[in-house]
């Protein structure tokens, strides 16, 4: 499917697509191969078998993608963010909790999402802790997070994030309830790269 503007409003199913940009509408988005557009609105939720690429992507709801997660720019999600392999983007600014294998940015937001909705039954995932294999990325500052390895300049942890190992952060802050098993001043910089990806 070729499009400028893609308006979801109920369920669309689609074998890959690529335009202009996407607007959800309390839709529900479900693409079997590569989505490839300019810019990502709205709310509801957007599933991704193959590899996302947008410039720009900023939703409320669900985002899960299987392949690679590419935003040319910013991604700012409110709910979950799923990812299979890599999320590289310049900044990503997460309400809510991220799945993802490695995360390759500039900086890095994840704060809890807080509503009273999520206090209803079926509706813990929203709240639930986030897991990354590896996070790269300048500034990053991150709500319950379990992590491997997190290469930053700068590292605010707060409510019982785990990191196993702490890489090249010359500022490290936090709420006290942070365990990082390895500190390490340096790590090789071939794990540094975040657009080659």
């Amino acid at each position: 499917m070729v499009f400028d503007t893609l308006v979801v409003a109920g369920v669309v199913a689609m074998v890959g697509c690529r335009g202009g940009t996407v607007e959800c509408r309390a839709g529900r988005m479900v693409c079997t191969g590569n989505m490839d557009v300019r810019a990502i609105v709205g709310y509801g939720e957007i599933h991704v078998s193959g590899r996302l690429s947008c410039r720009t992507l900023r939703f409320v709801g669900v985002v899960r993608a299987d392949g690679r997660l590419v935003c040319a720019r910013d991604i700012a999600v409110d709910g979950i963010l799923s990812n299979g392999r890599v999320i590289s983007a310049a900044s990503v600014t997460l309400r809510g909790v991220l799945e993802s294998a490695d995360v390759r940015t500039d900086t890095l937001s994840i704060e809890p999402l807080h509503s009273m909705m999520l206090t209803r039954h079926a509706m813990g995932e929203y709240t639930a802790s986030s897991h990354a294999r590896t996070v790269v990325g300048g500034a990053v500052r991150v709500h319950a997070l379990t992590c491997v390895t997190l290469h930053a300049d700068a590292v605010e942890l707060s409510e019982r994030c785990r990191i196993e190992r702490l890489c090249n952060a010359s500022h490290v802050a936090g709420d006290g309830t942070a365990d990082v098993s390895l500190f390490r001043p340096t790590c090789s910089q071939t794990h540094l790269k975040r657009r080659g990806v």
